[in-house]
């Protein structure tokens, strides 16, 4: 049942997207991305989720493409951990050393407690979010996307946890409601000195796999509140 709730409002979401003139794609082709990125004006591009730095495969990634008139117009990508029983801040110091820290020095030192204990076993991580212009500026089409996107997560790896990094004035802004996020912990990590864009107000983000299908078999019951 609730992997019928999933693939039931992954229709709902691009029904409704269609309608506004958007089609989503998935896509793999992971070396594509920093030219995609690119021309689609988005800054930067997370060394977590850059193909520069990371060898994924079909198993372990993805991104979500929102097209329209055949142009790229919004991005987001999602990554696979089985990090099992271990520590969370270990892995991100890890990690965060190699793509931040040229795997010479640690670039990160307190983690927060409640992310530390509650982070663990299979983690899917969504970043590098991007909407241009051409995309418009409904926070509907936003939520809708994401719900795409977490969706296709859920059924592809059935993550314990699903989670992002968040700045605290999107935060405010309410992104963790349109971003399908039911948890947020402030001051999630302390880079002992801050990449740009990375800053030490950052929020995780996170939401359960119960609560993703919670939430996935809520909105089939009520799409009009999509």
């Amino acid at each position: 049942m609730q992997e019928f709730d999933k693939t039931e409002l992954i229709a709902i979401c691009r029904g409704k997207l269609q309608e506004d003139g958007f089609r989503v794609v998935v896509e793999q082709d992971f070396d594509r991305i920093p030219s995609i990125l690119d021309e689609i004006g988005k800054p930067y591009l997370t060394p977590k989720m850059s193909p520069l730095y990371n060898d994924f495969t079909g198993h372990d990634c993805f991104w979500l493409l929102l097209m329209r008139d055949n142009r790229v117009v919004a991005a987001a990508g999602t990554r696979l951990d089985d990090i099992g029983g271990g520590s969370i801040a270990e892995y991100w110091r890890r990690t965060m050393r190699r793509q931040y820290g040229a795997n010479e020095r640690q670039v990160i030192g307190r983690v927060a407690d409640p992310v530390e204990q509650d982070l663990r076993g299979r983690l899917a991580y969504f970043g590098d979010l991007y909407f241009t212009t051409e995309a418009g500026r409904s926070i509907t089409t936003v939520r809708r996307f994401v719900l795409i996107g977490h969706m296709i997560t859920s059924l592809k790896w059935n993550p314990d946890w699903t989670y992002a990094f968040l700045r605290e004035r999107d935060v405010r802004r309410g992104a963790c409601f349109h971003y399908g996020f039911n948890r947020f912990i402030p001051d999630a990590q302390f880079w002992i000195d801050p990449p740009a864009p990375r800053e030490n107000t950052e929020y995780c983000a996170m939401t359960s796999r119960r609560d993703l299908a919670y939430m996935a078999s809520s909105y089939v019951r009520s799409p009009e509140r999509l």
